[in-house]
């Protein structure tokens, strides 16, 4: 993408063209089959450019009418045109002179009912973003339901059937009147996308395949699903061989087929979905702002993301099947918004080492219910609040410990020692005994008695 975005000025003006002629049945395509994959804003910028082509305004336009009539900023905008740029619908020209910058924005044709549905691009990532029933109702909706000419016979007549041919002389040769062409829509834009078919053509020929079988309609669709489901050269020869018919041809359909069902395998019966590079949108903010701007861009991604992909992106990596469970698990029982359990998911896995404990996620998910959080914001800001308390009772008890007290040695006396003084506790116990012990007190006097007529009769 081109770096003169990052400076596009509100006084800048613009054109607006269109390679086809604009009617209903574009607006009820747009409406129902990309609406999906791009969202309202997006289409509702395409709907808004093409009454400037309507027109044929001769004197460009500036973007303040932009900014003006959509109510949105010029960042808002430059993320319009880069999804519609991205999926085929516009592409943009642009020339800078003295003072000002010139840009063209060239409309291009939706693509048909049939050629949408036979996109595997296209497809596939609406199957993957409505739904089973949603994709095969709007099918079914576009179905050829007329009658069949099978059986009739025609009988038509031709131009000169009907009128005469004119002389060449009475027919005007002035080429100066130039008449608006009408082209089909071209698909997605895959030309920067490069596929290994030389190494494919040589492991082709190992199976006696020619490489003539690989004309370019069906280079096209091997881009396109290589494109779409990752797969390599030596994988894409194994879905051809599998996809040759009878007649020694390559069945784009059988192809398709079975490189979605090595993909479902891999991945769990999932198909692949439309994700946005990163950085690809609101990379346009300015810096005065932008850390706010971003935050806010961050809780509204966070309450629009599926957790699964949440969890995909966040890890770099395919969520492990315990992990999709268990995030579908909380998501049906407690009910809480795409922002919530994103927000929690998160908070979980910095505080976890990167890992979802089942008991833990679940405890800290119905604590949440409880408290009603509705968005990724306020979930945020609660993480925020809860993490500061913590840390503030941390340092309180840190301060308690080493001011507040002193701690005391202890140490563990002898046995020896113990049994000792156990013993003179208990000789002391029964001095103290025998002293007021009356018996005791009238032997002792019998017992000095004694003793002294002993000693007198010594004497004599």
């Amino acid at each position: 993408m081109a770096e003169y975005f990052n400076g596009i000025k509100p006084s800048d003006g613009f054109y607006v063209k269109s390679n086809y002629n604009y009617t209903h049945i574009h607006q009820d395509i747009l409406t129902s089959l990309y609406t999906p994959l791009i969202g309202t804003d997006a289409i509702g910028v395409y709907l808004y450019l093409s009454q400037f082509n309507y027109h044929n305004e001769p004197l460009a336009n500036n973007h303040y009418t932009i900014m003006n009539d959509l109510k949105v900023n010029l960042s808002s905008f430059r993320d319009a045109l880069d999804l519609l740029e991205g999926i085929g619908l516009m592409r943009t020209f642009h020339k800078t002179n003295t003072d000002e910058q010139m840009f063209i924005y060239m409309l291009k044709q939706p693509a048909t009912a049939e050629q949408f549905f036979n996109d595997p691009l296209l497809s596939v990532y609406l199957y993957q973003q409505i739904g089973q029933s949603r994709f095969i109702a709007l099918k079914n909706r576009y179905k050829d339901h007329s009658i069949s000419t099978n059986g009739y016979n025609e009988v038509t007549k031709s131009f000169t059937d009907v009128f005469k041919v004119p002389k060449l002389s009475d027919i005007s040769t002035d080429d100066s009147i130039q008449i608006k062409p009408d082209s089909k829509n071209t698909g997605l834009d895959l030309s920067d996308v490069k596929f290994d078919f030389e190494m494919l053509e040589m492991l082709l020929s190992n199976h006696l395949i020619s490489k003539e079988l690989l004309n370019k309609q069906t280079k096209e669709v091997i881009t396109q699903i290589a494109t779409l489901y990752g797969i390599t050269p030596v994988e894409m020869k194994s879905i051809i061989l599998k996809s040759i018919t009878s007649n020694q041809t390559i069945s784009l359909q059988d192809l398709r087929k079975h490189a979605r069902s090595i993909y479902q395998i891999e991945h769990d019966g999932m198909y692949p979905s439309l994700e946005l590079k990163q950085g690809t949108i609101k990379k346009n903010t300015t810096e005065s702002s932008g850390e706010v701007d971003s935050l806010v861009s961050w809780f509204e991604l966070l309450d629009t993301t599926s957790p699964i992909e949440m969890l995909s992106s966040f890890t770099e990596s395919e969520p492990t099947v315990a992990q999709k469970r268990l995030v579908e698990d909380i998501v049906n029982r407690e009910k809480l918004p795409y922002g919530v359990m994103n927000i929690l998911l998160q908070y979980v896995m910095f505080s976890q080492s990167m890992q979802l404990p089942r008991a833990y996620t679940e405890e800290i998910a119905s604590n949440w219910k409880k408290l009603k959080l509705k968005s990724a914001e306020e979930a945020y800001n609660y993480t925020k609040k809860r993490d500061k308390e913590i840390a503030e009772k941390k340092s309180e008890r840190s301060q308690k410990s080493t001011g507040g007290y002193k701690l005391r040695s202890i140490e563990k006396t002898p046995e020896w020692l113990l049994k000792q003084k156990a013993a003179d506790a208990n000789k002391e116990d029964t001095q103290q005994q025998q002293e007021h012990d009356p018996d005791f007190e009238k032997r002792k006097r019998e017992l000095q008695k004694e003793m002294e007529a002993f000693w007198n009769e010594g004497e004599k």
